[in-house]
């Protein structure tokens, strides 16, 4: 049995060599790097000792021997990633400016990770599972892709398989009905793994949602705020676990990276306030590292870097549940 399977895209990355460095004229770019958000924590949650696995295309060229090497290096089974002939590895294009934000140029819908189908979800390998993991970009990268993981999210709710959901809303990719298929993740989730401001897109008011969801069933909302903690609530329970200090050289995939790491810890039998920490931890870890999944590490490099920071106070809060 798996402990965490997930299907959606597997991309290379390359980056601007500068901050400011815009696509409208030529300059230095740097990658290719393994990537794609679903790949991304599921790599760390197989560093972190979970067993693992991911559904998903790739082209029959390096791009896609580039992931799969890591990704199985890593310990993920990438036995249900199918390499194909007819179309290329996607690819993503990113640009980081001086204000925070980021750019994003997808390869992605007629990709070979956008042509991923229905047909191609293994129904006994999300069944086989503890969690079917769900990143939001995922269902917006093409229809096709975006089927696919409907089908796998109805042989987890089938079977009785937890549901885990990142949003990761990337507005370059909104389109079509695509929260229709939001709605229905969000109603069958046991964990939500969000950020502040996807709450407030998803659901106008953070906090007011937060008890609303609890209300709806008995699950895990977590509420990633960048430097300011990350929040998690529960029916039984609510607290904040603060960042740790991060030398920051690329942002991307640090939600990825405390997602996996969060629901591996989960599947171990860890209490959610060590989850939360090592999360943080690994988050920190991943944005010190060019490249979105060089950041990515194992359990006793975040008990380092935990003891060189010093381990955060974990504090309770107040919990917007009234059930």
């Amino acid at each position: 049995m798996y402990d965490i399977v997930t299907v959606g895209e597997i991309l290379a990355e390359i980056l601007t060599e500068r901050t400011n460095q815009e696509f409208t004229s030529p300059g230095i770019l740097l990658g290719p790097y393994p990537s794609g958000a679903p790949a991304i924590a599921i790599d760390q949650a197989a560093k972190m000792g979970a067993s693992t696995a991911i559904i998903a295309r790739v082209g029959r060229d390096d791009l896609g021997k580039l992931n799969i090497d890591r990704l199985a290096s890593d310990g993920v089974d990438v036995s249900h990633i199918i390499q194909t002939s007819e179309n290329t590895t996607g690819v993503a294009f990113v640009t980081y400016f001086s204000d925070g934000s980021r750019r994003f140029v997808y390869h992605f819908a007629k990709a070979a990770c956008g042509e991923l189908s229905p047909s191609d979800v293994d129904d006994a390998a999300v069944k086989n599972s503890r969690f079917l993991h769900i990143m939001g970009c995922s269902i917006t990268g093409s229809p096709s892709l975006g089927a696919s993981v409907m089908k796998a999210l109805d042989a987890a709710v089938e079977s009785g398989v937890k549901v885990s959901f990142d949003p990761n809303i990337r507005p370059e990719l909104l389109s079509g009905g695509i929260m229709t298929y939001y709605r229905r993740i969000l109603d069958a989730c046991d964990v939500l793994l969000t950020g502040k401001g996807e709450m407030k897109h998803l659901f106008g008011d953070a906090d007011g949602a937060v008890g609303k969801l609890l209300g709806e069933k008995d699950r895990i909302v977590v509420v990633k705020d960048g430097s300011r903690g990350t929040s998690v609530y529960t029916r039984e329970e609510a607290f904040l676990a603060p960042t740790y200090p991060a030398d920051e050289v690329d942002p991307t995939g640090a939600g990825d990276s405390f997602d996996g790491t969060f629901l591996a810890l989960l599947c171990k039998g860890e209490n959610l306030r060590t989850a939360a920490d090592f999360g943080n931890a690994a988050g920190a870890l991943a944005v010190a590292k060019r490249g979105p999944m060089e950041g990515n590490s194992s359990p006793s490099a975040i008990d380092a870097f935990r003891a060189k920071s010093g381990v955060a106070a974990v504090a309770d809060i107040v919990n917007p549940y009234a059930g």
